[in-house]
């Protein structure tokens, strides 16, 4: 009897559980869209943050040396000069999960016509995967030639270099014959060096399998760039610094996306919450005789909670089950039109969507459920 009562009870009031339906299926939409957004854009943002250079520099071990003794400084620490080039194979082996790409680094200082510039050797694939900003006028050495080099804006005007030009460097007595494949405009130190092949950089300034530094770049989504930097120097035998500046914006940023959509997701299921709440709320008022005449036939309260209990969990279970395709096609539209990318299904959120789809509905429900459980069959009856 209860299950026929519940069920004609749902037939006749289409309308109120259409209003009601179409609140919570709006919120359950809005929140697997939002949640999945909040679970993948964290790595799309991740991802997209992975674009703007390093975040952590590798330096050589410290060592007990005198200024002036031959080691390079960085602020109060002088080092013992270099790192030997093998230890690369370290970042290319996957042994530091979250390294995303790095670039080596051999510096000299060259001349040109009496004119001194800082030479930096590099590989220009790595270092092109690094710096996609970069703008560059002409284009980017191919990586296979250690004849080409690229000139940094300031130092072509000095140098009077153009893209296609050939011209010739000094490095301590030995010359070497380069052409600019581009000129690069980045805005910061490397507009005054020329950077050239790394083997070409080692022969010329006589350092083989050398080199200053290593510039990595590190995901920052799954774990702190502090651990990735502890796990470097335990595979490594150099010093991991953290670029903080860089590590604490992408930090900040990440942070900021989360609160965005935590705080939308939670107005949004309060906003279905009060619509499938007044529905309810409705639908007692209109059934206040029905209610009353149950309760003189010997209806008990638990019954009669019942009926309305399910009236608010079949709109839960139809709300999460739309809400979760239809939040799921918003996000991957979303994602498309600003990453132009596509998320993954994310999982947990199907059961996270219909769990608060009936949660809402439950709680919408107490304070209806509430009114209907306190009305005297007495005076109903009466007509009062």
């Amino acid at each position: 009897m209860l299950k026929r009562i519940i069920i004609k009870s749902l037939l006749a009031r289409k309308k109120h559980l259409l209003v009601a339906g179409a609140a919570t299926l709006l919120g359950a939409t809005l929140f697997a869209s939002l949640v999945t957004l909040s679970l993948g854009m964290k790595s799309q943002a991740g991802r997209e943050l992975e674009a703007y250079g390093a975040n952590i520099v590798l330096l050589p071990e410290a060592m007990s040396l005198p200024v002036g003794a031959g080691g390079l400084a960085f602020g109060n620490t002088v080092s013992q000069g270099y790192i030997d080039d093998q230890y690369l194979a370290v970042l290319d082996s996957g042994t530091a999960s979250e390294i995303r790409g790095y670039a080596p680094y051999l510096y000299a200082v060259a001349s040109r016509q009496g004119q001194q510039v800082v030479l930096a050797g590099t590989l220009f694939d790595r270092l092109r995967e690094m710096a996609p900003f970069w703008q560059v006028e002409g284009g980017w050495p191919d990586g296979q030639s250690e004849g080409q080099a690229l000139a940094g804006r300031k130092a072509a005007q000095r140098l009077g270099l153009q893209p296609g030009q050939r011209f010739s460097l000094d490095v301590g007595g030995e010359t070497r014959e380069f052409s600019v494949a581009g000129v690069v405009d980045v805005g910061g130190s490397e507009d005054n060096q020329v950077f050239i092949e790394l083997n070409a950089a080692q022969l010329l300034a006589q350092r083989p399998g050398q080199v200053d530094l290593v510039q990595v770049r590190a995901s920052a989504v799954n774990r702190p760039l502090a651990e990735t930097a502890a796990e470097l120097e335990a595979a490594l035998p150099a010093r991991a610094s953290v670029l903080s500046q860089v590590a604490e914006a992408e930090k900040a940023v990440l942070n900021k996306i989360e609160l965005l959509m935590a705080l939308v997701t939670a107005l949004t299921v309060l906003a279905s919450a009060v619509a499938v709440f007044s529905t309810l709320t409705g639908s007692v008022l209109e059934r206040v005789k029905e209610i009353g005449l149950m309760k003189a036939l010997g209806a008990k309260n638990t019954r009669i909670g019942a009926i309305f209990m399910a009236e608010a969990w079949t709109i839960g279970l139809i709300g999460g089950a739309l809400g979760n395709a239809l939040g799921l096609g918003i996000a991957q539209a979303i994602v498309k039109n600003v990453f132009d990318s596509y998320l993954s299904l994310q999982v947990p959120v199907i059961p996270l969507t219909f769990g608060a789809a009936l949660l809402v509905a439950t709680i919408a429900a107490t304070g209806p459920v509430r009114k209907a459980l306190n009305i005297d069959p007495a005076v109903t009856l009466r007509g009062e």
